[in-house]
């Protein structure tokens, strides 16, 4: 599960819902966040583990 720099619920920002995740709502909420701001990629790539989007190695 992805914990975010500023403590604050997933749920309670409509990140994670009972459909799935708001990728848009995760976005927006990280450039908006001084705190998340800071940990912007780590935060993405957590993301990106978690929906099934992990970069190839294979080019």
């Amino acid at each position: 599960m992805i914990r975010l720099e500023c403590g604050r619920d997933l749920v309670d920002l409509r990140i994670r819902t009972y459909e799935g995740w708001n990728i848009t709502a995760f976005l927006d909420h990280v450039l908006k966040c001084d705190e998340c701001k800071t940990s912007e990629g780590k935060l993405i790539g957590e993301l990106n583990k978690i929906i099934g989007g992990e970069e190839s190695t294979n080019i």
